[in-house]
């Protein structure tokens, strides 16, 4: 069994965004440009070695609308969520959707984006360490640094999450990818296969059957509860989740595009409590 290297560099080349997975540089400039394309609201949550940790708001918020989270980047070897979450951003109008309330993480861990590396410069894992008890998230002995401050705003980030939850994620094991999902219901709905119709769209499915040990059931992996961030959230109230797994194995700008095109239908009228949709343009 292959196992994971969570301080082995990764770096691919991006034809989309012409310049290296790994060019924060690149990545910061063009992201606060689609940023105040939009009206959004960029707010420091903290910093972790320099480098500051975005959270992006829909500038009017409407408390009779959805409110929907959407995050990438805990993990710096898996830079398909932080590129394709900024591929929607220039695909969106100006202004982007008016809704829902929609809040983004768009890097939660920059230096391990930086480095390539699963870790962040310090060897932690940013998506774990999320305890969760008596309806409180809670800091725990393997908490990182970047999950301390994410706890430490944890007000904003339920109620920004409250509708749904998407982690856009990667898989340097795989060349196919899969899901992890989050419904009331003990078996996948609507929304899971929604978002499983458009991962496969995009992207190969994973032939493995098991993943970590847990077994993989029509490429999803339903309702599994750990210290991960979207398995806090859930827990905290958030209706619906979903933890994206791209296989890394695939071209960069693949998956690139798959992330982008995940996040689209996380925040589209798939789910019965959106009402904002997505043009035709919309495919992989």
């Amino acid at each position: 069994m292959t196992v994971r290297n969570p301080l082995m560099r990764h770096e691919w080349q991006s034809e989309i965004f012409q310049c290296k997975s790994n060019d924060i540089s690149t990545f910061t400039s063009l992201l606060h440009t689609q940023l105040d394309r939009h009206d959004f609201t960029a707010t420091t949550l903290g910093t972790v070695d320099g480098y500051p940790i975005l959270a992006c708001e829909s500038r009017f918020y409407d408390p009779e609308k959805p409110s929907v989270l959407v995050s990438a980047g805990f993990h710096g070897e898996e830079p398909a969520g932080p590129w394709g979450l900024l591929h929607l951003l220039t695909k969106w109008e100006d202004g982007g959707p008016h809704s829902l309330n929609i809040t983004l993480l768009p890097l939660v861990n920059p230096t391990g984006f930086l480095r390539g590396t699963r870790f962040n410069y310090n060897e932690q894992n940013p998506n774990r360490g999320f305890g969760f008890k008596d309806g409180r998230v809670l800091v725990q002995e393997d908490t990182s640094e970047e999950g301390k401050i994410l706890i430490a705003n944890s007000a904003l980030l339920e109620e920004s999450s409250r509708d749904g939850i998407l982690t856009c994620h990667e898989d340097v094991l795989q060349t196919g990818s899969y899901l992890y999902t989050f419904e009331e219901s003990s078996r996948p709905g609507i929304f899971s296969l929604t978002l499983l119709d458009t991962l496969k769209s995009c992207v190969a499915l994973t032939d493995a059957t098991e993943i970590d040990g847990l077994p993989l059931e029509g490429h999803l992996i339903h309702n599994h509860f750990d210290t991960s961030f979207e398995s806090y959230l859930v827990q905290a109230g958030a209706k619906v989740g979903v933890c994206s797994e791209t296989g890394a194995r695939q071209p960069i700008d693949q998956r690139i595009l798959a992330n982008s095109a995940l996040s689209a239908t996380s925040l589209s009228k798939q789910n019965v409590r959106f009402e904002f949709s997505f043009p035709s343009w919309y495919r992989c």
